[in-house]
């Protein structure tokens, strides 16, 4: 028995005698929804645990008769030291200056947030880099204005390649591992 004619069929080449060629694997372009909200939930909660930490941090040493007049103690208490409009400013500067430390620190550090380890995604440059230091901290920085009204966030919602405001401006991405 002989061989067909062309024995190379099933060795990489196609049916022309021509090499098949195979694109490079890369990241998908867009995160999924799912991961996204996870990712933000996650952050957002660390976040604000950490904001708490603060605001019970600045009782502690401030004095809660300083702070908030009307007693301390109960649950009240810390609704109204959190809503008290001489002290409105003071926590949204200690969130925004949170917020743009963490998101810049794990940006630089290893490429993603927590909460973007945990749903699996990274933070990369258009070329598929990490991020530089410059870089993730103007993304930070810009992150900040898109969280006003979360207007730049639901932009990921709605782009092709999920990008949210900061990171169109930044040229960065957040895709799967």
């Amino acid at each position: 028995m002989t061989d067909p004619p062309d024995s190379t069929i099933g060795q990489g080449l196609n049916f022309q005698g021509l090499k098949d060629f195979t694109p490079p694997a890369t990241s998908p372009l867009r995160a999924p929804l799912a991961a996204r909200l996870l990712a933000w939930s996650v952050d957002l909660a660390l976040l604000a645990a950490g904001a708490a930490a603060h605001v019970w941090l600045a009782a502690s040493i401030i004095g809660p008769a300083r702070l908030a007049p009307h007693g301390s103690g109960s649950p009240d208490y810390w609704v109204d030291l959190l809503l008290a409009p001489k002290l409105l400013f003071p926590w949204a500067a200690l969130a925004a200056c949170l917020a743009l430390s963490y998101s810049w620190l794990f940006a630089t550090l290893g490429g993603r947030t927590p909460g973007m380890a945990l749903a699996r995604l990274k933070l990369v440059t258009e070329s598929g880099a990490r991020p530089t230091p410059p870089k993730a901290l103007t993304r930070a920085a810009l992150s900040l204005v898109s969280a006003a009204g979360l207007l730049g966030f639901a932009l990921a919602l709605f782009d092709d390649r999920g990008q949210t405001l900061h990171d169109k401006l930044t040229r960065t991405r957040v895709v799967p591992e």
